[in-house]
C-alpha cells in the first residue's frame, strides 16, 4: 500500500460477549487485513475502548444520538490514522456514516429478511437496501444465495464463504463425561446449534423426537432465544426424555458436544445466508443433515443429506446419516472452508481494493 490506510469494521456486538455469526466473520477478516491498525465499531452500553487481539474495539452507545457518536469517532480516527478503509457489516452504520463504505459484507438481504417474515413495512426496507448499496463501493456476499436474494445488480462484488473459529479449539482434549460413559453404544446422538426462534424450526425437531421417543436417537440443542422457555415447556408437556434444550453453551463446552455427537442437524425455514453449524459439523468430521432451503444446498457436502421441512423427510435422512457417520467430512471442510483458505481469499480482496 502506497498510502497509509486504516481498516475500520462496522459490526453489531462486542467481541468480548459475542463471537458467533457476524462477530466470527469480522474477526477472521481482520486477520486478513494488510492494515497495521484495525478498528471495530460496535453497539455498546457506553462509549469505551478495548483491545481484542489485532482489533481495537470501540463501543458506540446505542441511544438517540448514536449516529453523532459514530461520526465523531470516525472523524477522530481519520485525523489520527490517515485514510480510512471502511468495511461494513452493520447497515445502519453504513448508511449514517459521513464516509462511504469501501466494502460491505452482506449476510442476508434486508428486504429479503423482512419480506420473509411478512413485516408490515417490508417495502421500506427495499428502499433502505437500495440506498445502502449506493453508499458502498464494493460488496462481499457470504454465499451465492445471499447474492441472489439481495437487490444488488452491479458487478462490483465477490462471493467468499465463512470459516470457523473452532479450528483453534479443535485439538483440545476430548472430555469424556459421566453421562457419555453410561450411554448405550447403540444411542445415536443428534446435535443442533440453533437460535430459539421460529425460523430455526425447533418445533420440528421436537415433533421428530416425539415420533422417535422409543428409538435409538437422542437429540441435544444448544442455543438461546425468545422461544427457549416455550419449547422447554412443550417438551415437558409431551414428557419427552430423548430431547434436551441446553440454552446458551460457551465455546469450550460446545466443541465437546460436537465431538461427542454422531449427527449434526440444521433445520431452517428462511434466513440462512450461510449455515455456520454445517461447517462446524464438518470441522469435527460429523455427518450433517439440513433443510433444503436458502444457502444450505450450496454449503452442504452432498444433496443426499438435505431434507424437506417435515418429520417424514427428517426421519428418512436421519436413517441415511446413520449409515454415513464415518465419512471424509473434515477433508471437505479443509478444502473449502478452512481458516487458511478463507483468510487467503480475503487478503486478495483487500489488496485488490486498496490498490484500486
Amino acid at each position: 500500500m502506497r498510502t497509509k490506510v486504516t481498516i475500520v469494521y462496522f459490526g453489531f456486538n462486542s467481541l468480548f460477549t459475542h463471537k458467533r455469526g457476524v462477530e466470527n466473520v469480522i474477526h477472521f477478516q481482520s486477520l486478513a487485513s494488510p492494515s497495521r491498525v484495525n478498528y471495530y465499531l460496535h453497539w455498546d452500553s457506553k462509549v469505551q475502548v478495548k483491545r481484542f487481539e489485532n482489533l481495537i474495539c470501540i463501543g458506540v452507545k446505542k441511544d438517540m444520538f448514536w449516529f453523532l457518536t459514530l461520526n465523531l469517532i470516525l472523524i477522530r480516527l481519520n485525523k489520527n490514522n490517515g485514510k480510512l478503509f471502511i468495511h461494513a457489516h452493520n447497515s445502519l452504520m453504513a448508511i449514517m456514516s459521513i464516509y462511504r463504505s469501501n466494502l460491505l459484507t452482506v449476510h442476508d438481504g434486508l428486504y429479503y429478511l423482512k419480506s420473509a417474515t411478512k413485516q408490515k413495512f417490508s417495502k421500506l426496507f427495499w428502499l433502505v437496501e437500495k440506498i445502502l448499496y449506493l453508499r458502498c463501493d464494493y460488496l462481499h456476499f457470504i454465499s451465492d444465495y445471499s447474492k441472489k436474494m439481495s437487490l444488488y445488480t452491479k458487478e462490483n462484488f465477490v462471493v467468499i464463504a465463512n470459516t470457523s473459529h473452532f479450528e483453534s479449539f479443535k485439538n483440545k482434549p476430548f472430555i469424556e463425561d459421566s453421562d457419555s460413559k453410561k450411554s448405550n453404544e447403540e444411542v445415536v446422538k443428534v446435535f443442533a446449534v440453533r437460535s430459539m426462534e421460529e425460523r430455526a424450526l425447533i418445533n420440528l425437531i421436537i415433533d421428530v423426537a416425539e415420533i422417535l421417543k422409543n428409538s435409538k436417537f437422542e437429540f441435544c440443542i444448544a442455543g438461546k432465544g425468545p422461544l427457549l422457555e416455550f419449547y422447554k415447556n412443550e417438551i415437558e408437556k409431551r414428557k419427552l426424555s430423548n430431547i434436551h434444550l441446553l440454552g446458551y453453551v460457551p465455546d469450550d463446552e460446545l466443541i465437546q458436544y460436537y465431538k461427542h455427537c454422531d449427527i449434526v442437524i440444521v433445520p431452517a425455514a428462511y434466513g440462512e445466508g450461510f449455515g455456520l453449524p454445517i461447517i462446524e459439523g464438518y470441522l469435527f468430521d460429523k455427518v450433517v443433515i439440513a433443510s433444503k432451503v436458502c444457502a444450505i444446498p450450496d454449503v452442504i457436502c452432498s444433496q443426499n443429506f438435505l431434507f424437506e421441512n417435515n418429520t417424514k423427510s427428517i426421519i428418512s435422512k436421519l436413517n441415511v446419516a446413520t449409515h454415513a457417520i464415518y465419512g471424509r467430512y473434515k477433508e471437505y471442510y479443509d478444502k473449502t472452508f478452512s481458516n487458511k483458505i478463507i483468510v487467503s481469499k480475503m487478503k486478495e480482496l483487500y489488496i485488490k481494493l486498496l490498490i484500486n
